[in-house]
C-alpha cells in the first residue's frame, strides 16, 4: 500500500520520472512481472502497474533492508504519526542517525534499528 501511495504522491507533486527501491521482493518482483502475485494482493499490484504508466520513466528495483535503511527510519517514524506528513528539505531528527550512516556507507547490519 505505500508504493501505491508514493506513486499517487509523486503524480500529484508533477513528478515524471521515478526510481523506486524496496525491500519486499515479492511486490518488487510482482510489479515487474518477475512473479505472479498472490491473490491477495492482485488488486494492489495491478493499481501500481496502472499509475507507473502515468509516469514518463519508473523503474522497480529490489534492496535489502539494510540497504533501505533511511527509508525504514521514516516509514517507522510515519507510523506514529496521526497526520499526513512530507519532509522535502530536512530529514525529521527521528531518522538523523540512519541518514548519518547511510552519507557514510557504513551500512546496516542485520538486526540494527533507528
Amino acid at each position: 500500500m505505500a508504493l501505491r501511495n508514493s506513486l499517487i504522491c509523486a503524480k500529484s507533486r508533477g513528478i515524471t520520472k521515478i526510481e523506486v527501491e524496496g525491500d519486499s521482493k515479492l511486490v518488487i518482483d510482482a510489479v515487474n512481472g518477475v512473479s505472479t502475485p498472490p491473490w491477495r494482493l492482485l488488486k494492489l499490484i495491478q493499481d501500481i502497474k496502472t499509475l507507473s504508466n502515468s509516469f514518463e520513466f519508473v523503474c522497480f528495483k529490489h534492496v535489502f533492508r539494510e540497504a533501505n535503511f533511511v527509508a525504514n527510519a521514516l516509514a517507522n517514524l510515519g507510523h506514529r504519526l496521526s497526520n499526513l506528513c512530507f519532509w522535502e528539505e530536512n530529514i525529521p531528527p527521528e531518522a538523523s542517525s540512519a541518514l548519518a550512516f547511510d552519507v557514510v556507507n557504513l551500512g546496516c547490519t542485520r538486526g540494527t534499528s533507528f
